[in-house]
């Protein structure tokens, strides 16, 4: 479902164009598929911190801070027309600063770790990896799993993600029939 999302609404040259101005690997057009399938009026569980909304899954405070004016509904489980979280365009642009900013903190540019943060949130992540040992080799994500227990659901998160990648890489060795996302979004040559 998530690839045909992507394919139907031609979203990979889209997210892969906000990726690339962050300078941020392209691997990341599998962040939004676990987070919603690529369906941009997705609405998430209501939490103590929020209801995340879009293909992204902001929460309306994180929405804010890189540019996504809540709508009137943004505390409530509706589907919200006003809420710039449910406009792909905007969201996926706020999505690659977001992953930018993360990349930037302790997550050391380790995209495993970018990942763990997406989810888990970036502060407890962040402050997390302050505490381990200042060389970049022993501030990775399998270090930082070996030292710190996570929710199942962050490490399950990671893995989807790393999983679709693989994945998405050769999809008919896997049993799926559609193109490799990443080489349907390129333009052809010529």
């Amino acid at each position: 479902m998530a690839i045909r999302n992507l394919e139907a609404n031609q979203y990979a040259p889209i997210v892969l164009s906000e990726l690339e101005k962050e300078g941020l690997p392209a691997y990341f057009l599998y962040l939004p598929l676990q987070e919603s399938n690529y369906d941009s009026k997705a609405v998430g569980p209501e939490t103590r911190f929020g209801i995340a909304k879009g293909a992204w899954q902001f929460l309306a405070s994180t929405g804010q801070d890189y540019g996504l004016a809540p709508g009137p509904l943004a505390n409530t489980r509706d589907y919200d027309e006003q809420d710039a979280r449910f406009d792909f365009n905007q969201a996926t642009r706020a999505g690659a600063k977001y992953l930018k900013h993360i990349y930037g903190t302790q997550a050391q540019a380790s995209g495993l770790l970018v990942m763990a943060s997406y989810n888990y949130g970036h502060n407890k992540v962040r402050s997390m990896v302050e505490n381990m040992p200042d060389n970049p080799r022993d501030k990775n994500f399998w270090k930082f799993i070996q030292q710190y227990e996570i929710p199942a659901e962050t490490y399950d998160y990671v893995f989807y993600i790393v999983s679709a990648a693989v994945i998405g890489e050769d999809p008919k060795h896997f049993g799926f029939d559609f193109k490799p996302p990443l080489l349907a979004a390129m333009p052809a040559p010529g």
